[in-house]
């Protein structure tokens, strides 16, 4: 998954920026969501096998739970992202990183990867005011 390892080279780049921020991944985690986000991110490896419409809607909801769980845990961690760029005088968002981000959803699902990013982008900012 292309945009995970976009976000895990942002994480080390905060980790050296930022010393003192979780994005070495050396303590533990600060939430029960990133607790649930690594559990969702070791459980992924493929689509699973249905052999019927029931299964297949269950895989789907517990799809959908992990995406969830992981929407929630980007929520958090860019909320603290915009904390710290807050705290040293930048503005809270980037545009340059959120083109990144926009770049690496289109390239793995296409046109509607951008409509995906734009909304969880859009979500993660928070109110502007």
């Amino acid at each position: 998954m292309g945009c995970l390892a976009t976000d895990a080279t942002h994480r080390d780049q905060t980790a050296r920026t930022h010393p003192g921020s979780r994005g070495s991944g050396a303590a533990g985690p600060r939430t029960k969501r990133a607790q649930m986000t690594r559990e969702a991110l070791n459980s992924v490896t493929s689509a699973p096998t249905i052999s019927s419409i029931e299964d297949g809607r269950t895989a789907i909801d517990e799809i959908d739970t992990q995406l969830r769980a992981l929407v929630g845990a980007r929520l958090d961690v860019s909320r603290q992202i915009q904390a710290l760029r807050s705290a040293d005088g930048g503005p809270r968002i980037e545009h340059s990183r959120e083109n990144e981000i926009i770049a690496a959803w289109s390239g793995e699902l296409g046109p509607r990867g951008v409509e995906i990013a734009l909304s969880i982008l859009t979500l993660c900012r928070g109110s502007l005011t």
